[in-house]
């Protein structure tokens, strides 16, 4: 329970055996691959024999590899959104394999072959769609000109011109009178709607200018029809293309539906892809030879004899050398990375503390000290029997039946046990989805508000001293003995001295126990007050930060009176589960069990999602806020092993000893 141990792990082999190698490291996800470039010490012997390194063989790979994922990324959003609709869509359901067999199962030449077939296809179906909308598109403007008698190319002479245009139809009426008054002109509306209306005129060359005056005036648009033949025989023959494109895309829609069935394996594909690019990106890390490929990483102490088997079963003892070191102190302050390790039961809230901060590689892990008094928040702020056992049935279900991302798994996981702690403390509100069960509560949440609100504030007095403990625990193993009294025990001497007085003075009335508690706070605010004197060089400064230091206390009291919302929370959800009841139960018998059901379902829905968000949210504050605040700090580099991506299946963390 604390942050992994973790050991500079070497491996040097012949540059054959790399991807075997990264294959190997990345199948145990236990390997966070270093860069031997950023290590200073190592520069001497790389510019001694880096002149024959090169990794543009590996960014070759890596454009390769990102052009196929691309490829697929493009084929798979295209069969989502096109093909027959009755196809069945056979989506890859997570589930969880090794590296080896996945990658077994990706035949690269037959994938490969398949998506360029789909490319093939998509190309067919994007001309159609253009050829499509090209037509759809003639069609409309032949159907306005398919009254259109005659083509202006076989009226038009050196004395007459016939042309065609189109204007807006309010401007009608006004436009023919304007053409009838000339002399030797014919005008004829071929079609018109409610917007524009589409006009042929033939006219002596004579009264041309006047006529372009008029069409000026009018703005009208003049057309200029290419065809050779009449718009309505060509009409015809767009209607009858577009029946024949309509049947090839017919034709590539049951394609595209059939393909559908590939998508899992095409899924699968990507999987592998993504986990060689991944494999490609940690080579630029690692030194290359044409002979020899050396890499380093950071593993945890536990999975180095999980990691030595799985290499010495796949190499001979001679063709790979493996050793394992430990990190200096300056790659310990810049470089090694913090892995947490706990029980699984205090693993799920891990993810609290990375909220946070990661613990740095030399510092207390707070996560296993924090998770008992989390258990109790949340459980004291939701506290509903019904509540917890819905949360614990549907985490259950869930994790049973389906196979999640780790993140979702680990957030399921992490509600699950957080179920317990919510039917404890329903119980002891005597609460069932705001009603109560046939038995007298331990507390009651409308008579006994007081004994909650002080029980709220003694689990707070608890947690602010187990902080103020591990502060003190913190400055011993780091030999700073002053800052462990000044810092931790002096406070809770101050803290402790206060709950003596108060008890003998006003509790059990006994002097001496009110006698024994001041002098416990005084002589602990004095040390507080004189413990920056040793080691300043300024009395009147080290006196003053003491001051400062002491006037802390006032925090202390704030502290205290946020743990009360522990009481205000609890006692509002359960308030408000029993008021929706009591809303329902006024309703007449047939709307009762009838919009009464739906009405008291969404209520109690809506009830849990904000009580479970409250506790969620108010557990981690105090976490964060008054015990973190006693002794932690945070911000370590988090380990990131050489692994897949895992965007469709699990690959599962085989640790088994070969």
């Amino acid at each position: 329970m604390a942050v992994t141990k973790m050991k500079k792990m070497t491996v040097i082999t012949e540059s054959k055996d790399k991807d075997t190698v990264l294959q190997t490291i990345q199948g145990l996800q236990n390997v966070e691959i270093r860069d031997i470039f950023a290590d200073s010490l190592n520069h001497e012997w790389l510019a001694q024999y880096s002149e024959e390194m090169t990794v543009q063989d590996s960014l070759i790979k890596q454009q390769d590899l990102q052009i196929r994922l691309k490829k697929i990324e493009e084929i798979l959003m295209f069969i989502e959104h096109h093909g027959d609709s009755k196809a069945k869509k056979q989506r890859l359901k997570r589930y969880e394999t090794d590296l080896q067999t996945l990658e077994t199962q990706y035949d690269e030449v037959s994938i490969e072959t398949e998506l360029d077939e789909i490319i093939g296809i998509k190309h067919q179906w994007l001309e159609t769609t253009e050829k499509k909308e090209s037509l759809l598109e003639e069609e409309a403007y032949l159907y306005k000109w398919q009254n259109l008698e005659v083509l202006p190319d076989e009226v038009t002479t050196p004395i007459k011109t016939m042309e065609l245009g189109v204007l807006g139809s309010e401007n009608w009426e006004e436009f023919e009178s304007k053409m009838q008054h000339l002399s030797y002109i014919h005008l004829q509306n071929i079609y018109q709607d409610e917007k524009e209306t589409y006009v042929a005129f033939v006219y002596l060359n004579d009264i041309q200018q006047a006529v372009i005056d008029i069409c000026r005036s009018f703005s009208v648009k003049i057309e200029h029809y290419k065809e050779e033949v009449l718009p309505k025989e060509k009409l015809r023959a767009v209607k009858q293309e577009i029946v024949d494109n309509h049947q090839i895309r017919k034709r590539l829609t049951k394609m595209i539906g059939q393909k559908k069935a590939l998508v899992q394996q095409i899924q699968l594909a990507e999987e592998a892809i993504l986990a060689k690019l991944q494999r490609e990106k940690v080579v630029q890390k690692a030194i290359k030879t044409e002979q020899l490929f050396v890499v380093q990483g950071w593993i945890g102490e536990p999975d180095i004899p999980c990691l030595s088997n799985h290499l010495m079963t796949v190499f001979p003892k001679d063709e790979l050398y493996l050793t394992f070191e430990e990190p200096t102190a300056l790659e310990i302050e810049k470089e090694v990375p913090t892995k947490l390790s706990n029980h699984r039961l205090v693993k799920p809230f891990e993810m609290l503390t990375e909220m946070y901060s990661l613990p740095k590689y030399d510092e207390i892990d707070p996560t296993p000290w924090f998770v008992p008094f989390f258990l109790v928040f949340f459980g004291m702020m939701v506290a509903d029997v019904g509540y917890g056992l819905l949360m614990f049935v549907g985490t259950s279900l869930a994790l049973k039946m389906m196979t999640f991302p780790r993140g979702t798994k680990r957030f399921m996981e992490f509600f699950k046990i957080l179920a317990v702690p919510t039917m404890i403390w329903g119980g002891i509100y005597n609460s069932f989805f705001g009603v109560k069960m046939p038995y007298e509560p331990i507390l009651s949440t409308t008579e006994d508000v007081i004994t909650i609100l002080l029980l709220s504030v003694i689990f707070g007095f608890i947690q602010i001293m187990m902080g103020l403990m591990l502060n003190a625990k913190e400055n011993i193993r780091k030999k700073n003995y002053l800052a462990a009294v000044s810092e931790g025990f002096a406070w809770q001497g101050i803290l402790i001295g206060i709950v003596i007085s108060l008890l003998g003075k006003i509790i059990l009335q006994q002097p001496a126990l009110f006698t024994i508690g001041i002098s416990l706070t005084i002589i602990s605010a004095i040390t507080i007050l004189l413990s920056p004197l040793k080691g300043s060089h300024s009395k009147v400064k080290g006196l003053a930060k003491g001051a400062y230091n002491l006037y802390g206390l006032t925090s202390y009291i704030g502290d205290l009176v946020s743990y009360t919302r522990l009481m205000a929370l609890g006692i509002s959800g359960g308030s408000i589960a029993a008021a929706f009841n009591m809303l329902v139960n006024f309703m007449p018998p047939i709307a009762r069990f009838s919009i009464g059901i739906i009405l008291i379902i969404a209520l109690h829905g809506l009830n849990i999602f904000l009580s479970l968000l409250g506790a969620y949210v108010h557990g981690a504050r105090l976490q964060y806020v008054e015990f973190f605040g006693k002794y932690y700090q945070g911000g370590g580099k988090a380990f990131t092993p050489l692994k897949t991506s895992e965007k469709y299946v699990n690959i599962e963390q085989s640790n088994d000893n070969m």
